[in-house]
């Protein structure tokens, strides 16, 4: 296949077999005067060695862009990642706060209802003790008219 016909393969020179590296043989066709065929040949091998060029020029650009892409988003996802991990933990510092607010503050309020149980356990025994005097006395009183047998006909 010729330079020419390579340049028209819709899939690239490389497709068409035609590639900028040097063949390890080289032949040398029989000496013919110069024509304006090889002009045009000479053009077409021109302008490949530029297209190739321009080619590896733009394949490395891209590929140098592509790294400073992947660099910059990683960087943006380890700062995010910081960052998410920074909130997590400012989060749950709080959490633990405020447990252990609600948890001291329970805290006190146990000790407040078991203070007030004392207080009625207290004022039941108080007031069952005098109930128990009241009772007695009431007793000790009836007793004491009762000794004393009742009358009949006086």
């Amino acid at each position: 296949m010729d330079v020419d016909n390579a340049l028209d393969d819709p899939l690239g020179p490389a497709a068409a077999g035609v590639t900028d590296e040097p063949a390890d043989v080289v032949t040398t066709a029989p000496a013919e005067p110069s024509t304006h065929r090889d002009e045009p040949v000479g053009a077409a091998a021109r302008l490949l060695e530029v297209a190739a060029t321009t080619a590896d020029r733009l394949v490395a650009d891209a590929r140098t862009e592509a790294g400073s892409l992947v660099a910059a988003a990683q960087a943006e996802a380890d700062a995010l990642l910081r960052t998410s991990r920074d909130q997590a933990q400012q989060v749950a510092a709080e959490l633990d706060r405020e447990r252990a607010t609600a948890l001291a503050g329970l805290a006190e309020e146990k000790a407040a209802c078991e203070a007030q149980i004392g207080a009625l356990r207290q004022m039941h025994s108080s007031h069952r003790d005098e109930m128990r005097r009241h009772l007695t006395q009431q007793l000790t009183l009836l007793d004491a008219v009762v000794l004393e047998p009742p009358r009949i006909g006086a």
